[in-house]
């Protein structure tokens, strides 16, 4: 896998991506002389769920299954990451520090739903990522945090739709950011916070995005 560094550096973020988009507010309105009527009239919020939240079916680490923006996203404060549970690189220290970062956030992460969303779909059962789970000390009262995996083709869906994975041909699917997508999808809200910083700075960022 590259170097997430390099990697990050090469991909712009989501909340980059939605405003070249003309999906955040000011950028909707700054753009809209120059665009359709048809896209100047759509909704920001079905603009964003259209484009970036596909409705794909997933499978929880429960065996549930489930609708990417139905059931996971809709309405909800989210914070997705992508990992897989073999990664021998970032993903359990990343893992290890939203877990600190839900601790600093303390009552506040009562309104948020945090996801994490497997790369590896074929091997990453929900059995597997149960255990992952348990192992990083996230239990069954933790019902706030969903794990997800699925038919290769929706994870790679979700992953590119949020920025998430690599879109250059020369990278696998394991090429992968380091950060997590931070969003109020009823609020039309979206951002990142960088997984390889502090569980403090990740809580830090989490908060200023959904200020």
């Amino acid at each position: 896998m590259n170097p997430i560094q390099t990697l990050t550096e090469r991909r712009s973020t989501f909340g980059r991506a939605l405003l070249g988009a003309g999906l955040l507010a000011a950028g909707a309105g700054l753009m809209g002389a120059a665009q359709p009527a048809r896209a100047r009239d759509e909704d920001p919020r079905e603009r964003v769920r259209r484009r970036r939240l596909p409705n794909v079916p997933l499978l929880t680490h429960e065996g549930r299954v489930v609708r990417f923006y139905d059931d996971i996203v809709r309405d909800r404060q989210v914070v997705i990451n992508v990992m897989y549970t073999s990664c021998s690189n970032i993903c359990s220290p990343a893992t290890r520090k939203l877990v600190e970062a839900r601790h600093h956030l303390g009552p506040r992460t009562r309104d948020m739903h945090f996801v994490s969303l497997t790369l590896t779909p074929l091997t990453d059962t929900p059995a597997e990522l149960a255990a992952y789970r348990r192992a990083h000390g996230i239990d069954g009262r933790d019902g706030d945090w969903t794990f997800l995996t699925g038919k290769p083709a929706h994870v790679e869906q979700v992953a590119r739709a949020l920025g998430l994975m690599s879109d250059d041909p020369a990278d696998d699917l394991l090429s992968h950011s380091g950060a997590a997508v931070v969003g109020d999808e009823r609020r039309v809200q979206w951002g990142h916070a960088n997984t390889l910083t502090s569980g403090r700075g990740i809580a830090r960022m989490i908060r200023f995005e959904l200020v």
